[in-house]
């Protein structure tokens, strides 16, 4: 690398791997490490950033991941593809990241019907079998007319069933609509991920084949009086990922 700051480094706030993460990325965009090419050894690497291997190593290890370069032994790291192969990846760490998400992403209502829950929905909204819920079925996608990302289906309870025709004209996502229309704060959110085959019914929609696998990430939101929302985001699992950051404090 030429004497001097690099112009595709940026300070701030983020963990150090981030950060030398997203040198990298962007050395890889722009062309300073092309594709065939070779990115720096560790060593080289710990000395440019003074970090650690654990560290260098972390950064490298989500390029690995998505398919931006691949370690060869004996010949190092070689640069395969200028941007990650994967279709999307969703990194939340918070509501306000959920909130951006849906800022950044294109949401198309296909239904909303008033539904008498089965058992196995009931189970998992902690309702009873038979109670009226709306069901809000939709399709969310990259952009207008972009890759569909997942098929959702939004369950929200017959209290506020009323908010349900404003769903289709709000920003952001859906709990903080709902949250803000019934003067409902969200004091608590769940969310459980499940690998299950993906819906027939769902497979058109994301071009999936039948023995497809689906990633299905449940969210649950709820305020002083009870649920608010629930919703079951089904996803691709071959052209998803999902990603957290954990930090030790204290």
């Amino acid at each position: 690398m030429p004497a001097g700051r690099d112009p595709t480094t940026q300070p701030g706030d983020s963990p150090r791997y981030r950060q030398i993460l997203d040198a990298l990325l962007a050395r890889i965009e722009h062309g300073i490490y092309p594709v065939g090419g070779h990115v720096p050894t560790e060593g080289e690497l710990c000395r440019e950033f003074e970090a650690s291997r654990y560290t260098i190593r972390a950064a490298l290890a989500h390029l690995v991941e998505h398919g931006m370069v691949e370690r060869r032994p004996g010949i190092g790291t070689v640069v395969l593809a200028s941007r990650s192969r994967r279709a999307y990846q969703q990194s939340i760490a918070s509501l306000s990241d959920l909130f951006q998400y849906a800022l950044d992403t294109h949401v198309e209502i296909r239904a909303s019907t008033l539904v008498a829950l089965d058992a196995a929905i009931a189970a998992m909204l902690g309702a009873r079998e038979g109670d009226r819920w709306l069901q809000v079925d939709s399709v969310r996608w990259t952009e207008r007319g972009g890759a569909p990302i997942c098929c959702t289906s939004s369950f929200l309870p017959e209290r506020l069933a009323w908010i349900g025709p404003e769903l289709p004209g709000c920003v952001g996502p859906f709990y903080a609509h709902i949250e803000a229309r019934a003067d409902e704060p969200i004091v608590r959110a769940t969310q459980e991920i499940r690998a299950e085959p993906m819906p027939a019914h769902l497979r058109p929609l994301l071009d999936e084949r039948r023995e497809a696998i689906a990633l299905c990430l449940i969210r649950h939101y709820f305020s002083a009086a009870g649920s608010v929302i629930c919703s079951f985001n089904w996803h691709p699992a071959a052209t998803f990922s999902y990603r957290m950051e954990i930090e030790r404090r204290g």
